[in-house]
């Protein structure tokens, strides 16, 4: 049954935008190679994928509260898995091409500028949440022309954490009702998202979530969490909110 949803929050990566595929791409076209042949280190093709490959291990050891907070781990990783010496430069280089591929190549989830046309007929306010170490997200939303969209577009960065930490909800919900003649009740918000952990946080705060189940990430949880719903499409979203 449809709801009357006030304001409707979305996740960024993988929900909006098909930052998965992208990075695969990206990784496909091993762009660091190239990179690292410009500045005079000539590494074989099969090194960096291995390099990369061990990276991504490495980085999943950590606390996700670190790699926000040092955007350019991975790429200090990755050049020290090729038996290079720390180089501050030189990882800041890599992480800056690989956003720079990231935007150009991203593309928008098939209907999502179609559901955002319908909840802005319909007069929702639309956000954004999105754990990210900095404002690339925010740029990517404003080369897919969908940033106009969005009163308040928030990364965890700048507001003290991860989603799941629930202040930057909280932060918000405050925003959302700064100087409001109508308040906003945190169960008039949908969160539309696609990690069980971190965008099914918002229930703990007495907000609806909906994840996306073609790139849902955390199933374990899902028991436990009981979102309140599950959407093969985007365009699901149309038959919830009324």
């Amino acid at each position: 049954m449809a709801q009357d949803f006030k304001c409707v929050i979305f996740d960024f990566d993988d929900t909006l935008a098909d930052t998965a595929a992208v990075v695969k791409k990206i990784r496909s076209a091993v762009i660091e190679q190239k990179i690292l042949k410009k500045q005079g280190y000539d590494f074989t093709k099969k090194q960096v994928i291995k390099a990369l490959a061990l990276m991504d291990k490495q980085a999943a050891r950590m606390q996700e509260t670190e790699r926000i907070k040092n955007p350019i781990i991975f790429a200090q990783f990755f050049l020290e898995n090729l038996g290079l010496k720390p180089s501050l430069k030189l990882a800041e280089l890599c992480e800056k091409n690989f956003q720079l591929e990231k935007k150009k190549r991203i593309r928008l989830f098939p209907n999502a500028k179609r559901v955002l046309d319908f909840l802005k007929a319909k007069k929702k306010t639309l956000c954004v949440i999105t754990n990210a170490s900095n404002n690339s997200n925010r740029r990517i939303a404003q080369k897919l022309g969908i940033k106009k969209y969005f009163k308040h577009f928030y990364s965890s960065h700048s507001h003290g954490g991860l989603k799941r930490d629930l202040k930057i909800f909280q932060n918000l919900l405050k925003q959302l009702n700064k100087n409001a003649k109508q308040k906003i009740r945190p169960e008039e918000c949908l969160m539309v998202g696609n990690h069980v952990g971190d965008d099914g946080a918002a229930k703990l705060v007495g907000m609806k979530v909906a994840l996306l189940k073609p790139t849902l990430k955390g199933k374990e949880h899902l028991k436990k969490l009981k979102p309140d719903f599950m959407l093969n499409d985007l365009k699901d979203i149309e038959r919830i909110v009324k």
